[in-house]
């Protein structure tokens, strides 16, 4: 599979693509294609060495299709979103065509909405909602017991997106082979709100 690695601590230049194996499916886990991720400040402080885990694939979040579910929790082909849960931090994340999560940090996200759209919800309305609902802290406790993803509304949100009563649409959208330059922007502080990134 494709995939972009952090080859070294540093600048948007670090990020590079690799051909890796696809994660193995583990009872407990889920492996998803991913079709989208956002794009998060804690993944430039992780390919700059600011943080104190950072995998060789960046990416705490995205949304996809499930590929495989060895516990039966989802079916294959369900869209799903992940995050946290040691994505990018702990183990691979989310920027590469597959990555492996937590059952416990997947939710399924059934919707209409265009993947970008989607992508822009599961970091953004899950910390907000344990904001508003539980406490801030809440927002990293994602898949510990107790506190499954799926306990966050994600499907509910998206209806309400879908409707027009919320807004996820994502301040830029860039393609796969642009996130040297997603970062840059990050980096540079010009993102303007929720930046996505989206495969083919």
């Amino acid at each position: 599979m494709r995939a972009i690695v952090i080859e070294k601590f540093g600048g948007p230049d670090s990020l590079v693509y690799k051909d890796l194996p696809e994660p193995e499916p583990l009872t407990g886990q889920v492996v998803i294609e991913v079709k989208a991720f956002g794009i998060n400040h804690a993944e430039m402080h992780m390919r700059r060495g600011e943080w104190a885990e950072a995998a060789k694939v960046s990416g705490t979040e995205c949304v996809g299709l499930v590929k495989a579910a060895p516990g039966g929790e989802f079916p294959f082909g369900a869209k799903v979103a992940a995050r946290m849960g040691g994505l990018g931090r702990t183990i691979n994340g989310s920027y590469a065509e597959y990555t492996r999560a937590p059952v416990s940090n997947v939710a399924l996200i059934e919707s209409d909405l265009p993947w970008a759209e989607l992508a822009a919800i599961p970091e953004t309305y899950a910390t907000s909602w344990t904001c508003l609902y539980l406490t801030f802290f809440g927002s990293f406790a994602f898949g510990r017991p107790g506190f499954p993803l799926s306990d966050v509304p994600l499907q509910t949100i998206a209806e309400q997106v879908a409707a027009g009563r919320l807004k996820a649409r994502p301040s830029r959208v860039f393609r796969f082979e642009e996130i040297r330059e997603a970062h840059r922007v990050m980096e540079a502080g010009e993102a303007g709100g929720k930046m996505v990134v989206v495969h083919g």
